[in-house]
């Protein structure tokens, strides 16, 4: 739900004026504070996820849907990272500080302009891939439940 708030998020600020001075600004920062937040719970899902070995797929599914279901874990795991990196990295290339809730962050990378609108342009890419990745792992979980009759999400749970 996080990530859904934080598409949301940043897809509204990018259409705020740039006038008056603050407001834009400063729903960037808070669309980065909570970024950097959602990056580090994802470094630390994977870490669990390579250290606890996930519930066996169920037995109705097909060895191919078994097969598109572990590419597109991966594929989405893949995107959740890109996607807060290449945000904090164009920002680590712009000539503004990064501010982590109001408490502004060493920089280590010196501003360059085209490393900056590089890693926006991978930044726009890798969220729209990562919609499309929720919106086809949406459509498949609600296919086994609709069609199938198969309650997939019990795979979720503790």
């Amino acid at each position: 739900m996080a990530i859904l708030t934080q598409l949301a998020l940043g897809y509204w600020m990018t259409e705020l004026p740039k006038t008056p001075p603050g407001l834009r600004a400063g729903w960037f920062n808070v669309h980065k504070s909570v970024g950097i937040t959602i990056g580090l719970f994802i470094l630390l899902r994977i870490i669990w996820r390579l250290t606890h070995r996930p519930p066996a797929l169920p037995e109705f599914m097909k060895p191919k849907e078994k097969a598109l279901a572990k590419l597109g874990h991966v594929a989405l795991y893949i995107s959740m990272v890109c996607v807060p990196l290449s945000g904090f990295l164009g920002s680590s290339f712009s000539k503004y500080p990064i501010k982590y809730f109001g408490i502004e962050l060493p920089k280590f990378l010196m501003a360059n302009d085209g490393l900056k609108e590089i890693m926006k342009q991978i930044h726009e890419v890798s969220v729209i891939i990562l919609i499309i990745l929720i919106a086809i792992h949406v459509l498949a979980v609600l296919k086994h439940l609709l069609i199938d009759k198969k309650n997939i999400l019990t795979r979720m749970w503790f």
